[in-house]
């Protein structure tokens, strides 16, 4: 049986975010049925080595040995990846974040290759550059399917969308299984994690934190992560006195262990694509406490159920809800006890069914 050849075009698959880990689980899912060649193509390669597992058989290459930018290297870019597609005899190429779609549409219609757009943002975001509002609607009329990661977002790429030739879907990205492990009624420790940058909303974290540490002078709160608001967070952290409980610890190669012994998760992210730190911290069976922004924390927690979906962005109604948590070891255990509601879609094997059900379907 004849093997097909599916290529992830990345911005940088060197990095160390959710949307690296994501495609390095994704990869590896497909490369290990036999079924398919996987290569992942990075427009930049800015760090040395990859962050996460990813099976030897998958190859890497890169279009730009250094990161480089600006709108006079876009046909250099389209030239670079359509030969790349041609020498790997792509069959499929996914674009791992919709704003890459400016350079595989072009290729897809030199190469007819078939052409994924795999969004991680949601439709209303448009970090770091207003193109996406370009590429999404060019997406919509020349990918052969766009791949949400919440049914939430698929409804506004279907809502907004002015050509919608494209075949619209959802496949959430999948939560990593754990072995069952006592949930740690008795810990004082809050755990949050993700990159510190204006999106994730750690500046309002510290602004909560003074409302319920000082009451609670034995608890911890830790975050982990590394960023450009680093030095900011910590400064005011300091300027509420709040560092000795308060403490950002930078990044880690193993966020469960801090996962382990928390008693509750909480994100304050201003918008997400889905959170892969809120399926950590669940797969790790606990508590979520998040600020219900699009998208993603609605699909994932049940409120009151496994937590709480906080209001936009109502730090008050946010701190009682921490204080009431902190206060009642009772109530996290009830909470941690239905952690698996929900689950069953972010199984990695859902995952991969749906993968491969769409691969097959547009490769016919």
């Amino acid at each position: 049986m004849t093997k097909t050849n599916v290529a992830f075009f990345i911005n940088d698959i060197t990095s160390s975010g959710g949307t690296e880990r994501v495609t390095c689980l994704i990869s590896n899912m497909l490369q290990s049925t036999n079924d398919y060649n996987i290569v992942i193509i990075s427009l930049n390669e800015a760090h040395s080595g990859i962050k996460f597992p990813l099976q030897e058989q998958v190859h890497t290459v890169s279009i730009n040995k250094t990161p480089k930018t600006g709108i006079y290297r876009f046909p250099i870019v389209c030239a670079r990846l359509a030969h790349l597609v041609h020498l790997y005899k792509v069959d499929v190429l996914i674009d791992v974040d919709g704003i890459l779609d400016l350079y595989s549409i072009p290729v897809k219609i030199l190469t007819r290759v078939t052409l994924i757009s795999w969004e991680h943002f949601n439709y209303h975001q448009n970090p770091d550059v207003p193109y996406r509002k370009v590429s999404r609607q060019l997406a919509g009329i020349f990918a052969n399917a766009i791949v949400t990661l919440t049914k939430q977002d698929q409804k506004n790429y279907e809502q907004n969308l002015k050509f919608k030739r494209a075949k619209i879907l959802t496949i959430p990205n999948p939560m990593t299984l754990q072995i069952t492990h006592p949930y740690a009624q008795d810990s004082k420790t809050i755990v949050s994690a993700g990159r510190l940058t204006y999106q994730k909303g750690f500046d309002m974290l510290v602004d909560v934190a003074a409302q319920v540490l000082p009451q609670h002078p034995d608890w911890q709160w830790l975050v982990l992560g590394e960023g450009e608001d680093h030095d900011a967070l910590v400064e005011q952290t300091r300027e509420q006195g709040l560092s000795k409980q308060l403490q950002f610890l930078g990044r880690t190669d193993d966020l469960g262990s801090y996962l382990e012994q928390a008693a509750f998760f909480v994100m304050t992210s201003r918008f997400e694509g889905l959170p892969m730190v809120l399926l950590e911290a669940k797969a790790y069976g606990l508590p979520l406490v998040s600020f219900d922004c699009e998208t993603g924390p609605q699909e994932i927690i049940q409120d009151g159920v496994n937590g709480f979906l906080i209001p936009c962005f109502d730090l008050n109604c946010m701190a009682e809800r921490i204080d009431s948590l902190i206060e009642s070891s009772v109530g996290r255990a009830k909470l941690a006890e239905c952690s698996e509601k929900g689950n069953i879609a972010f199984q990695p094997d859902s995952v991969q069914a749906k993968w491969l059900h769409l691969l097959e379907s547009v490769n016919r």
